[in-house]
């Protein structure tokens, strides 16, 4: 089963471009992401003993999450963030870990999605969709909360997320999709990490995804490396 940040990046992705849409924010849809999984498992919670908002890891130190290696790297990154910046939304925006590499790395690993080997001229390749079931797989629980067709909490989850950075603009885009829209900004008017979502993202202005900064450069490269590593 693929985590939740896996599935929000096949929501995002444009299979006939080649491209992740929205990425400008992608990695804080990860971060809630992996959040909204432990929270729903049980592992975390997102209030501290006093009922002040803050990240709490609810089970043992040396305990695992799953066999979801993804989902570990939540664990460990909640449990280093200093009490201090355990806010759930300054976790939104400041974890780094797990990466949108290293979702796009479990991906690529469970022969979901691939990219090109890099160009002259660029930093990364074109994305290419391998799992076309399970890419319709997540934008179907997306589908069922805009359409109000009985949606789990993990569809609502999910939506949330890809409204609260704005991706259903893009995943929803025009006149005709409008009332699916609608249909979703009413629905998760008052989820939390939509709530979260929408008070954090208009924090970063201006944030592209063209491998301009350190970090960009970093995933572009272990990206070029992960390919040529490919029997």
């Amino acid at each position: 089963m693929l985590t939740l940040g896996e599935e929000l990046l096949l929501v995002a992705l444009d299979a006939e471009k080649g491209v992740v849409r929205g990425s400008a924010v992608i990695q804080i849809g990860l971060n809630a992401a992996g959040l909204a999984e432990l929270v729903s498992a049980g592992w975390l919670q997102l209030r501290q003993a006093d009922g002040s908002p803050g990240v709490t890891v609810v089970r043992g130190d040396d305990a695992r999450s799953s066999e979801q290696p993804l989902l570990d790297e939540v664990l460990f990154q909640a449990r280093q963030t200093q009490k201090g910046d355990r806010h759930p939304e300054r976790c939104l925006k400041n974890w780094v870990s797990p990466s949108l590499f290293a979702y796009l790395k479990s991906l690529r690993e469970r022969e979901v999605l691939t990219w090109d080997r890099p160009q002259r001229s660029a930093l990364y390749g074109r994305f290419h969709l391998l799992d076309a079931d399970a890419a319709a797989s997540a934008r179907a629980r997306v589908e069922r909360v805009a359409t109000s067709a009985g949606p789990s909490e993990r569809d609502v989850d999910l939506a949330a997320i890809v409204h609260g950075i704005g991706l259903d603009k893009i995943f929803y885009k025009g006149r005709r999709n409008r009332s699916k829209r609608e249909t979703l900004a009413t629905a998760l008017a008052k989820q939390r990490f939509s709530v979260m979502l929408g008070r954090v993202v208009p924090e970063i202005p201006g944030q592209k995804f063209t491998f301009d900064s350190s970090n960009d450069l970093k995933m572009a490269t272990d990206m070029a490396r992960a390919w040529n590593r490919t029997p």
